[in-house]
């Protein structure tokens, strides 16, 4: 705490390695927070505390090791709203007294907490105005005793940034033709007000709709161009515990209109599809993620929609990680694309940033008890494997990927006789951020697809 009138900053807990969602109950007596320790990541387990303001010993309102409470907002004095997964799916709850699942759906009411201050939800009117279901078909509802009121329009991603007054809820969404923007919602009437300033898109006949596709039980949303069977490039998130939305991509309008289709994967460990398709990646990255990955380019292939020759596999981060594994480990891909990747994972968990140190218990194991899996999973150990090309792209200042993990890579290609290339972006992190970047990479992307698949 910070007293107003000055004075030194007074710690009022210690209970956790990370603490995040702190919340002054509306009498000023109690505060609520969100805590968890290492090596558990938040969507893995958490607890909601709860401790009188002054001081005194905290109490734990949910949660637990393998319970993941993400978001938690005062209802009144003594009760919380919470977002929580102890059914396997991330609902919304009403924590007090006694514990009481708000919407026992098979539906995800949250996401993961890779940033602080997300609001999934916001008490409204004579409810709660929440967030929920998978990618492509995110919803905005009200919650009552009733039931829930769908209110989302023809919007198909939203995102985690709702705020409520005056009975309107104002949030920040999306459709697969429109970018982000500021949207305030009636609660009585439904209408829907688009708040922020029109942005230029491009004509509606270069943007790609959407197929929701289900292959072998993984998730994706396929993007076609004109003719088939076309090369095909599969879309990798980052993460892995996160997801693709379905909104307007203009990276995706970018490829699909110069004949390469795509097709965005969520594979298993990503989020919006329950606890359980999450835990697929457990102790399982590098293996699961790749399978996935394939078996839609295969799918694609047996639709008559792809060439089976000219399959290529991009991703940034952790998508990154997927795409040289897919090559080293899979004979599917023709060619990867890697942004700012990981492609040794024991470099890397003693070279990132705290919040992640530990990711890598839970993704693969945990070191040194697990080290064999992690130099069988390496795809620098197994450059030699690569079943085709790979273009690396890093920017010279990530924190999080350092820089040393492309070059290694693209040098132990090179030793095997393999072709690998690494672009560098002066000034860049972990994504790009100026606009010449941004031109630079994508032409780049798109020339050595022209020149592999051609």
């Amino acid at each position: 705490a910070i007293p107003l009138a000055g004075g030194p900053v007074e710690v009022l807990v210690k209970a956790h390695h990370f603490l995040m969602n702190p919340r002054i109950s509306p009498d000023g007596r109690q505060i609520a927070w969100i805590g968890w320790n290492h090596p558990n990541m938040p969507w893995d387990g958490t607890e909601l505390c709860v401790a009188p303001l002054g001081g005194g010993d905290h109490r734990v309102g949910a949660g637990g090791p393998a319970e993941s409470v993400v978001q938690a907002e005062w209802k009144d004095d003594d009760t919380l709203y919470a977002i929580t997964d102890p059914t396997g799916w991330w609902n919304l709850y009403e924590v007090g007294a006694t514990t009481r699942n708000l919407t026992p759906v098979q539906a995800e009411f949250g996401g993961a907490p890779w940033k602080p201050g997300n609001t999934w939800f916001v008490p409204a009117g004579d409810g709660v105005a929440a967030l929920y279901g998978p990618p492509g078909e995110r919803r905005l509802g009200l919650v009552t005793e009733s039931g829930i009121r769908d209110l989302g329009g023809d919007f198909t991603a939203w995102g985690s940034t709702l705020s409520a007054a005056g009975g309107v809820v104002v949030g920040v969404a999306a459709t697969p033709y429109t970018p982000m923007e500021v949207v305030a919602v009636s609660l009585d009437s439904g209408e829907h007000a688009r708040m922020s300033a029109a942005k230029p898109v491009p004509d509606r006949s270069l943007i790609p709709a959407p197929e929701a596709v289900t292959v072998e039980g993984v998730h994706a949303h396929v993007y076609h161009p004109s003719a088939t069977p076309a090369p095909y490039v599969v879309f990798v998130h980052g993460g892995p515990t996160g997801n693709h939305a379905v909104q307007l991509d203009l990276e995706i309008a970018y490829f699909t209109s110069r004949g390469l289709g795509v097709a965005v994967v969520n594979y298993g460990g990503s989020t919006g599809y329950g606890r359980a398709y999450r835990e697929r990646l457990r102790h399982s990255w590098g293996t699961v993620d790749v399978e996935d990955c394939a078996k839609v380019a295969r799918g694609l292939v047996e639709r008559g929609l792809a060439d089976a020759a000219r399959l290529a596999i991009r991703g940034g981060s952790a998508g990154g990680w997927t795409t040289v594994a897919a090559l080293v480990h899979s004979d599917v891909f023709a060619c990867g694309v890697a942004q700012y990747a990981i492609t040794d994972p024991e470099s890397w968990a003693a070279e990132t940033h705290d919040f992640e140190s530990r990711y890598l218990d839970g993704l693969i194991g945990p070191l040194p008890e697990t080290r064999d899996r992690y130099a069988e999973r390496s795809p620098l150990l197994h450059a030699g494997r690569a079943s085709g090309p790979c273009l690396m792209l890093h920017g010279l200042e990530d924190a999080i990927v350092d820089v040393g993990q492309a070059e290694r890579f693209v040098s132990a290609l090179t030793r095997h006789g393999k072709q690998g290339e690494l672009l560098t972006f002066p000034g860049e992190q972990h994504g790009w951020r100026k606009e010449e970047t941004i031109v630079a990479a994508l032409e780049a992307e798109l020339a050595f697809y022209e020149a592999v698949l051609r």
